[in-house]
């Protein structure tokens, strides 16, 4: 699990501890006997060296139903019991919680059910030898939180410290742990895990009156915005993907002036929509706006259906658009939810589920689309992304303090509001690298187009080669495409980022005595106002006319 701390007021371990509230009288006890040790002998507690008690970290870990435990055999207890393990320095209760989970199940992928400790325990531990050296009897300070974690988990086991990992229904707890004072302990913790999930569902049910409140009055004045007509919706939706909402205004604006309606644009070519959007990124957006106004045009007479299946059914459309779509324009009960909605509920319920799992996004769009009631879809919708763009920020310190889910957020409440949403590690982008050639010849130059499939896909290019070319390997390259090269004028280095590669480039400006037949020859004005040359190629147009 990640765990990315940015600047903000985080409650520390002890202030975490002393904010713990125990709900019985033998929790309150065992609370005040951890905090008088922290008061005596502050961070020493961490330490197993601290030998009359120290703090151990656990996770109590269901399956996703809570209705099983994820348990090891200790040798030690000679025992199913739960996984933790001692602190060691670490005042990270949570990540050593989690961590521990991990090593002694074998389990990749547990996350916390909260931020919020479960229980915290004083545990009398017996005297016991541990790989050969004698430990004598103590207590441990036990800090516990619920995990979850999928039964398709491998398990594994840890040899020198348990002999079994074992999925366990609650009916059977009694008969497999041969600790008889844990398993009061344990039930408590299953049945607070389930009263957490309650709790974080009553959270989510509950943000619907504060949004719809909050949203006429703080809703940004945006071009989309100013009527529900169906086109507008969807082109506004289609451009807001991947980009930025002041840089996609413009050409939301350019787009409308060309492309008025839905049979303009199902009349047009796709290079006019190519060239319309040149430089807004990811142009499959703009191949599939031409495919599905087609579609519109021949099956629907230029009009929007009116059903979530039908819109969804569009090419380029998803779940989230076709949410946005039939809640904004048709008032229908299907929320968008894309990882702006994400990262606000998992703040506001507190929950440490990666949003780029499937199964959460399906759990939140479950919720949501039973809050939503007729007349204020839209309004919802809109509300959510409002929020998620604008007070519960992506990056840097989100504005909490003018929040109106501030009083709901279990986040908040907990000082995990930076720890969230946790998300799946990605994958370091592949590098790439090419030589473009800038091939001139009378005053016009080389472009050609790129293949149908594949990235940047049917768009223009100016012709390249992989690899970064020396100056003689680049003249052989221009000569066996046939443009007879007859001066390297000057070299360039550019550089582009798309979402999964990155491409490192060299450009060569060429001089050449002839227009290779299988190029297309066109002056530089010619390229930029009739051709739509990507952001990666495009950029190598002003080199053209450096000195």
């Amino acid at each position: 699990m990640r765990n990315v701390m940015r600047e903000i007021d985080v409650p520390d371990w002890q202030e975490r501890l002393a904010a713990y509230l125990p709900q019985e009288d033998s929790e309150r006890r065992d609370l005040q006997e951890v905090l008088q040790a922290v008061r005596q002998d502050g961070s020493r507690v961490l330490y197993r060296e601290r030998q009359n008690g120290h703090i151990t970290c656990s996770g109590f870990v269901m399956d996703p139903t809570l209705s099983e435990m994820l348990m090891v055999y200790h040798n030690i207890y000679d025992s199913f019991a739960w996984t933790g393990g001692h602190a060691d320095g670490v005042n990270d209760f949570l990540a050593v919680a989690v961590r521990e989970a991990k090593e002694e199940t074998g389990i990749r992928k547990p996350y916390a059910q909260s931020g919020e400790i479960l229980s915290v325990d004083v545990l009398p531990v017996k005297a016991h030898r541990k790989h050969g050296v004698s430990v004598p009897a103590h207590v441990h300070y036990n800090i516990t939180y619920g995990l979850i974690a999928s039964k398709k988990e491998k398990l594994r086991v840890k040899p020198d410290e348990n002999q079994a990992v074992r999925w366990i229904p609650m009916a059977q707890l009694r008969e497999l742990c041969r600790e008889p004072q844990m398993i009061p302990i344990y039930e408590k913790l299953a049945e607070r895990m389930r009263r957490c999930a309650r709790r974080q569902e009553q959270v989510l049910r509950a943000i619907a009156p504060p949004l719809l409140a909050w949203y006429p009055d703080h809703a940004r004045e945006l071009p989309w915005r100013q009527n529900r007509e169906p086109y507008r919706v969807w082109l506004s939706e289609i451009m807001l993907q991947q980009t930025r909402v002041e840089a996609v205004k413009g050409y939301y604006q350019r787009f409308l002036a060309q492309f008025p309606t839905v049979q303009a644009l199902a009349e047009s070519s796709q290079e006019q929509v190519n060239k319309c959007w040149e430089g807004l990124g990811y142009y499959s957006r703009a191949a599939n706006l031409r495919r599905a106004a087609v579609q519109l045009a021949e099956q629907y007479q230029g009009q929007f259906p009116r059903t979530w299946k039908e819109v969804r059914a569009l090419p380029g459309v998803g779940d989230y658009t076709a949410g946005a779509i039939c809640s904004i324009c048709f008032d229908l009960p299907t929320p968008a939810v894309d990882g702006n909605v994400l990262r606000v509920t998992a703040r506001v319920t507190d929950t440490f589920c990666e949003i780029d799992r499937p199964e959460q996004k399906a759990a939140v769009t479950q919720v949501l689309t039973e809050v939503y009631q007729a007349g204020h879809c839209g309004t919802l919708t809109q509300a959510l992304m409002e929020i998620g763009a604008t007070v519960c920020l992506p990056n840097g310190k989100p504005l909490c303090d003018v929040c109106p889910l501030a009083s709901l957020c279990m986040a908040r409440r907990n000082g995990d509001v930076l720890r969230l949403p946790q998300r799946i590690e990605k994958k370091a982008r592949r590098k790439e690298s090419y030589t473009v050639f800038l091939l001139c010849c009378d005053g016009k130059y080389a472009v050609r187009k790129r293949q149908e499939k594949g990235l940047l896909s049917g768009l223009w290019e100016y012709p390249n080669a992989a690899g970064i070319l020396e100056t003689d390997a680049a003249v052989a390259q221009a000569t066996a495409w046939g443009c007879q090269p007859v001066e390297v004028v000057r070299t360039t280095e550019r550089s582009h980022i798309f979402t999964h590669v990155e491409w490192k480039m060299k450009g060569v400006l060429m001089t050449c005595q002839t227009p290779a037949e299988g190029f297309v020859w066109r002056t530089a004005e010619e390229i930029a106002q009739e051709l739509s040359l990507p952001t990666a190629f495009r950029q190598f147009s002003a080199f053209l006319s450096e000195s």
